[in-house]
């Protein structure tokens, strides 16, 4: 089965062969990875289908040059003569493997006639030599069958569809790199090594980190499997660790962390801290939580986003067995718009009795002036955990009943009576 080339023309156009080696390199560039991956010999005879093919790239490959008609030739010989001749003249230079299909002609005005019907190409190679691109693909095709060679399974995963770039333009010494590094990562499948610490030659956190997906598709790849997924996951290698950004706003509280005020660290050592407060207070904002001022039994955690349940990780924010210790209250002022109210509920999933600030339809149409538009709106209809009046402003958000994708961020609030209606909720 041959599959064909077409384009969009008049229908008494006749395509030149530059036309016709333009479009053939045009399809190359296209589906040169693909064609990587497919290794279907070349039928004995092309077929002279109509459509386009456009999921397969089977070999041989077909472009028909018209049907020309004698009432098409007859409008202008010249022309028609001359364009005849242009084929007769680009013959000679094509490579092998590349030929054009004549065919006989019994025409009533014009007598016997030998015109070109189409250029059919047995394969990629054939093409390649013929656009100019002969060395580069052999050069790839080389570097596929090396890979494949050290690593089987990758004949059926083909990366080379999503990552042709490693076989065509990637320079030798990074093929290499990879290459070592898929050995070392197949022979070391669970190191738990952070990315600084591999000990491949020419692997480092900056070579590592603009290939990321690249390196865990083909790592994939090499096992058979799908690709996508967690990249240190796949490569069973340490992640970085997650952090927390919290300030202790508690003066008295400060000194059982060698006095910072201001602490990001990682989860884990944050949960070995021995803090007891009264007051756990939850800012989405970054500059807000910045801007708090000492506040007695307080500490603070700010721009966690969906991240917000990384906090059940941390024991003293939930007290001791029997509730002692539990902080008398728990405070959450996020974005009004779908997202914080989705994390809003998440965070009273963890702390029944926590309450919003400023997270009102009051606070909503007071801050009209600073409105933005919310890019990506939740998509659940009915968020549990919130309270009425939380549910029915988030569902007249969704429902664009104030206008579309509203969204108020906290920190385009004014300062001074955001400050106040804090104090006034933590009296």
């Amino acid at each position: 089965m041959a599959s064909t080339i077409s384009r969009r023309a008049a229908a008494d156009e006749l395509p030149t062969p530059q036309e016709v080696k333009r479009l053939f390199g045009e399809r190359m560039a296209k589906r040169l990875g693909e064609w990587l991956c497919r290794r279907e010999l070349a039928s004995s005879a092309p077929e002279t289908q109509a459509t386009v093919d456009e999921s397969a790239g089977i070999w041989p490959m077909r472009f028909g040059l018209g049907a020309l008609t004698e009432a098409r030739a007859v409008k202008d010989v010249s022309a028609v003569l001359q364009w005849v001749q242009s084929w007769h003249l680009a013959e000679p230079d094509f490579p092998n493997g590349v030929q054009i299909l004549w065919e006989p002609r019994q025409w009533r005005l014009l007598g016997q006639q030998r015109v070109p019907i189409a250029v059919v190409v047995r394969d990629a190679l054939a093409l390649a030599e013929w656009v100019g691109l002969g060395r580069s693909w052999k050069r790839a095709c080389a570097r596929r069958d090396v890979f494949e060679q050290r690593f089987p399974l990758l004949r059926e995963a083909a990366p080379w569809t999503r990552y042709e770039e490693v076989a065509t333009t990637w320079s030798m010494e990074d093929v290499s790199r990879l290459m070592d590094l898929l050995q070392w990562l197949e022979a070391n499948p669970d190191s738990q090594l952070y990315q600084r610490q591999l000990p491949v030659p020419g692997i480092d956190t900056k070579w590592l980190d603009s290939r990321a997906g690249l390196v865990r598709d083909f790592v994939l790849a090499t096992r058979g499997q799908s690709m996508g997924g967690d990249f240190e996951k796949v490569c069973g290698l340490r992640p970085a660790p997650t952090t927390l950004r919290m300030r202790v706003l508690c003066p008295e509280m400060r000194h059982m962390v060698g006095g910072l005020s201001d602490i990001q660290a990682p989860i884990e050592d944050l949960a070995r801290l021995k803090l007891r407060p009264t007051t756990l207070l939850v800012v989405e904002n970054l500059a807000t939580g910045l801007a708090l001022p000492p506040l007695a039994g307080t500490v603070a955690f700010m721009k966690l986003g969906h991240a917000i349940s990384e906090l059940a990780r941390i024991p003293w924010l939930f007290g001791q067995e029997g509730g002692e210790g539990l902080p008398a209250r728990v405070l959450y002022w996020g974005d009004i718009d779908t997202h914080g109210f989705v994390i809003l509920a998440r965070a009273r999933g963890m702390f029944p009795d926590l309450r919003s600030i400023l997270m009102d339809e009051r606070t909503l149409l007071q801050g009209k002036d600073q409105w933005v538009r919310e890019a990506s709106q939740s998509k659940v209809e009915n968020v549990e955990r919130l309270t009425e009046q939380e549910q029915k402003l988030y569902s007249e958000l969704r429902s664009q009943a104030h206008g579309a994708n509203v969204r108020l961020e906290q920190e385009r609030l004014a300062w001074p009576p955001c400050l106040h209606a804090l104090q006034l909720a933590m009296s």
